[in-house]
């Protein structure tokens, strides 16, 4: 056989209980506001409690639970007018970061942008929406990272993360509303990036705050589900 495959990487068992905890949140058999208990949850899977932390984690990382000091692990719990309330101050903070790089980054941070935009860009063109939304948020990370602001990145990753899970957990009620978004985010991306290579600065302000404006107009018809 002339064909040549990659070696398979062995799936880790922490990269397991994420995928398995991230089902039970996407399907609603772990619900919005459910206490998570690492213990019970260590018991379940037959693993380690040092395990089930790391997982969470990672599922932190990507929005899908909560952890606060002395209360514990929950899935978030958003309302459509919690996630309005989060837009309203997105809408201000997170054109800051974009400015920002547009008078601070050099070449090659731009190009690394780039190509997160066109990773995100590719799954969106798949269908695969929980690739797009990983690579969509990879994207805006290195945005918040680039801004060169601590403060205003740690902000925005509080702030607009859980937003992220929220669509991913609220796609079976508007699929098609979700996939329009999907193109949205893309063409936001693009604009975006031709204002970075243009060194346009107050165009790449103008093109986030216009987007984000969109983004909490079609808050209701994106999330609810659809006729």
């Amino acid at each position: 056989m002339s064909a040549t495959f990659q070696k398979i990487e062995p799936v880790s068992k922490k990269a397991r209980v994420v995928t398995l905890l991230k089902e039970a949140i996407l399907s609603g058999t772990i619900q919005s506001g459910e206490q998570i208990v690492e213990g019970k949850l260590a018991q379940q899977f037959g693993v380690g409690q040092g395990l089930i932390r790391e997982a969470l984690i990672e599922l932190e990382h990507h929005g899908f639970v909560l952890r606060t000091p002395f209360s514990g692990t929950q899935v978030p719990k958003l309302s459509l007018e919690d996630a309005q309330q989060i837009f309203d101050i997105r809408i201000e903070l997170e054109p800051l970061a974009f400015a920002l790089i547009g008078k601070n980054a050099n070449k090659e941070q731009i190009a690394k942008l780039e190509e997160l935009a066109g990773q995100a860009k590719e799954a969106a063109q798949k269908e695969d929406l929980d690739r797009f939304f990983d690579d969509h948020l990879a994207f805006r990370r290195k945005v918040w990272e680039l801004s060169g602001n601590r403060y205003l990145q740690q902000t925005l990753e509080r702030l607009v993360i859980p937003l992220y899970a929220l669509y991913l957990i609220r796609r079976s009620h508007n699929r098609d509303g979700l996939l329009q978004t999907v193109v949205d985010c893309v063409e936001h991306q693009d604009k975006i990036m031709k204002a970075f290579q243009a060194g346009n600065v107050g165009e790449a302000r103008r093109v986030a705050k216009d987007f984000l404006s969109r983004m909490k107009e079609n808050l209701g018809t994106r999330l609810l589900p659809s006729a």
